[in-house]
């Protein structure tokens, strides 16, 4: 799975979910999600009204069932995730080795990913920790709960993987419902 030149007129299958990658140079991620849900929706960005749900996830103010998606953005770098028939999480981070990566995975991962990044050798470190950051973040965002929440065990279904992404970042989507095809597109 490697991220491509996007079709002129996107179409998503039931069961499919489409990651589109930006770069934030010289558009704000708010404007690049409004682009990406347009080439969907139909219409001009500017028209597409958004509301968010109790924990800030973003969602259509009008039919909101007609399509789900999520944004996540670190540094200059922007994923949109966008699926019909299930709800979708997506998560990108800028890896920066010089965190306390062991103090951030025993206060928010499970415990024996926890123990897994206090394990890691240094250089393996922030490699480890922030590909399971993104997949955890990414599956919170999915079921739509706040970053403090710690969603039921075992959790419901599903599916999480990661995102080949640029040097230097890490990157995860997740799906409602089990595994699902994932196709990755570059926008813009």
């Amino acid at each position: 799975m490697e991220f491509e030149a996007p079709p002129d007129s996107p179409d998503l299958s039931a069961g499919e979910v489409h990651v589109w990658r930006a770069e934030l140079e010289t558009v704000p991620a708010s404007l690049t999600l409004r682009r990406v849900l347009a080439a969907y929706l139909g219409g001009a960005p500017g028209e597409i009204e958004l509301t968010e749900g109790e924990h800030g996830k973003p969602r259509l103010a009008a039919e909101p069932a007609r399509l789900a998606f999520n944004l996540s953005h670190s540094g200059e770098l922007a994923l949109v995730a966008v699926a019909r028939d299930r709800e979708v999480g997506v998560d990108v981070e800028r890896v920066k080795p010089e965190r306390d990566l062991v103090a951030v995975a025993e206060r928010a991962l499970a415990p024996g990913e926890a123990a897994a990044v206090r394990a890691a050798a240094e250089p393996e470190r922030a490699r480890l920790f922030y590909g399971l950051w993104t997949r955890h973040e990414a599956r919170l965002k999915c079921l739509g709960v706040g970053l403090a929440a710690r969603p039921a065990w075992p959790p419901p279904a599903v599916a999480v993987q990661a995102l080949p992404i640029d040097p230097g970042f890490a990157a995860a989507v997740a799906a409602g419902g089990g595994p699902v095809p994932v196709r990755c597109w570059t926008f813009g």
